[in-house]
């Protein structure tokens, strides 16, 4: 009868432990993809902190790459040549996503233009692009004239040109979008909803150089 009884218990733990093994997997799920949104909404604003950052000319902001730069160290301790740079950028933000992203590439791109990454991994994209034509017009109150609104990331030229004479000081924007497409523990659920855990945040700030 004992035996019996242990025999049943055991077929029954055998049927139970899958539901609450896969019911602790998507807590976890749940609690991890909160945590991912967070962090990825913090890469796009520290690497958009650091594309919009007052270099110095002795800093070389667009320059030969060194030291440590403002993105995910304190103002007072950046002293890196080369941090306005899209591969600098993207240092940044692969360094503040930490665990969650095993690759992560640049694109010069608007957010909506920003390819989706594969699962796992993650895609960063900025806009202006780092070199190209400075923008026509005078001032940043004539262009705010021309084009009859604020300007956005884009309508005012590159941004090494924009730091090398900057005309537009106080309307210059940039943009800095991370998409994360998250990984999970319960393998089918990536499929089964692609676009819930597709995790974008765009950070745009203006430009202090």
């Amino acid at each position: 009868m004992i035996r019996s009884k242990r025999g049943q218990a055991l077929v029954e733990f055998a049927l139970v432990f899958p539901i609450l093994f896969f019911i602790l997997a998507i807590s976890l799920d749940v609690f991890r993809v909160d945590w991912a949104t967070s962090t990825v909404a913090e890469a796009a604003r520290q690497g958009a902190r650091q594309a919009v950052a007052n270099g110095d000319t002795s800093d070389n902001p667009f320059g030969v790459t060194a030291g440590a730069c403002s993105g995910t160290t304190l103002t007072p301790s950046a002293s890196g040549s080369g941090c306005m740079k899209d591969s600098r950028v993207l240092e940044t933000v692969i360094a503040t996503l930490g665990g969650f992203s095993s690759g992560a590439a640049i694109t010069e791109a608007l957010p909506a233009a920003c390819p989706n990454p594969a699962v796992g991994q993650a895609s960063v994209c900025i806009y202006p692009s780092e070199t190209g034509a400075a923008g026509a017009y005078a001032s940043c109150a004539a262009a705010k004239t021309a084009l009859g609104h604020d300007p956005i990331p884009g309508d005012l030229g590159s941004r090494i040109a924009e730091w090398t004479a900057p005309q537009y000081k106080g309307c210059f924007e940039v943009v800095v979008t991370v998409i994360y497409r998250y990984s999970t523990l319960v393998p089918f659920l990536g499929n089964a909803a692609p676009n819930l855990l597709r995790l974008a945040s765009s950070t745009t700030m203006l430009a202090e150089y």
